[in-house]
């Protein structure tokens, strides 16, 4: 168990997961003019699989204790709230009034869709003109919103086997609505924002490991290669598919979102159960665990420390050296920025609601 908090299962691996994640989506924004890096944006998917089963993990085993609900969004408010609003302070209200060629009009003009975690949808239908600064909050929107309804859905059903059929119904229901938007052409829909409005395929497969753990450890074990090979043939069925259509089907929409979601679902199914002693030492190697304690101020933090250290830094640099050169330099001293802002938040504010949780547990 969590010394911390008696109610949560402690899965060491996990930290390191989510120290993975976080290293995924940096490189892919602060590097992005690295080919190599372009799927770093699947870090976010990793997230939501470790939210869904974490979260899930936590509403099940304390489902039948007293202020089960308020404890649980109690909790989460602390964890979430104080890093959120502070952020948005700084960023919408003290940086504007700062001379630092900083973009952030559209997010001033919409900024109730920001500040009530619903900018998943904002992004998905009022496309961002020339400015991306607080683009990646769009993961956060999502988050919350299933924060909010999940708990009420466990409290409904409570048997494990309902709530994997309707989890199951979910991703299907979700699915559909993307094939059901591509294939209507929605005039000023921003499909190239990923339909952040519906992407919750990680969560809902975290949910499904955290479900099967409680109907049956083994199962997931058991029928691995079965999941694997569905998956591998649903794949290949959707490449025939599109391939009458000339490839112009999207192909993450329909089948790679769920598909990315179901391999970090078993690559976590593996470290909370430890049967593989290669996955459970490379995710618990110290530098992992340590990018996984800060990564939620690492995630907030680490894309507009890039973009307000641009302008200045990367022009200063081509003085000195080469274009390729200075964008590899600039990238390294604006993720080094982010790490500090990161630490020092983890150990000087976010670590003081940490330890209010406790008195919730």
């Amino acid at each position: 168990m969590n010394p911390g908090n008696p109610n949560r299962q402690y899965y060491p691996a996990l930290d390191g997961l989510r120290g993975l994640a976080i290293l995924l989506v940096v490189v892919f924004h602060n590097f992005w003019f690295v080919n190599y890096f372009f799927y770093g944006w699947l870090g976010v998917d990793l997230f939501f699989v470790l939210s869904g089963f974490l979260i899930t993990d936590i509403l099940l085993r304390t489902l039948t204790r007293k202020n089960f609900l308020s404890n649980f969004y109690i909790r989460r408010v602390l964890r979430i709230f104080p890093l959120y609003y502070l952020f948005l302070f700084l960023f919408l209200v003290v940086l504007p009034r700062l001379d630092l060629q900083l973009n952030v009009k559209y997010y001033l003009d919409n900024q109730v869709w920001i500040w009530t975690f619903m900018q998943n949808w904002l992004y998905a239908f009022k496309d961002p003109v020339n400015t991306n600064t607080l683009n990646h909050l769009w993961s956060l929107g999502a988050e919350e919103q299933f924060y909010l309804l999940w708990p009420l859905v466990i409290l409904l059903v409570r048997k494990p086997r309902g709530l994997l059929l309707f989890i199951s119904l979910v991703i299907v229901t979700v699915i559909g609505l993307r094939v059901f938007v591509w294939t209507r052409h929605i005039p000023g829909f921003a499909y190239f924002n990923l339909y952040t409005f519906t992407r919750v395929d990680g969560i809902c497969i975290g949910c499904m490991i955290a479900i099967l753990q409680r109907i049956d450890k083994d199962v997931l074990r058991k029928y691995t290669w079965i999941i694997v090979l569905s998956f591998a043939l649903m794949n290949f069925a959707f490449y025939l598919f599109d391939k009458r259509f000339f490839f112009s089907v999207p192909y993450l929409a329909i089948i790679g979102y769920p598909t990315f979601a179901m391999l970090f679902g078993l690559l976590v199914n593996e470290a909370i159960t430890k049967t593989s002693k290669l996955v459970n030492y490379i995710f618990t190697i110290p530098v992992l665990t340590f990018f996984g304690r800060i990564s939620y101020g690492f995630y907030i933090f680490h894309w507009p420390v890039y973009i307000v250290l641009y302008p200045f830094v990367f022009p200063w640099l081509t003085h000195y050296f080469k274009e390729i050169s200075a964008q590899y330099i600039e990238a390294i001293l604006s993720t080094g920025v982010a790490v500090v802002v990161s630490w020092i938040s983890y150990r000087y504010y976010e670590r003081f609601f940490l330890n209010l949780k406790n008195r919730f547990a």
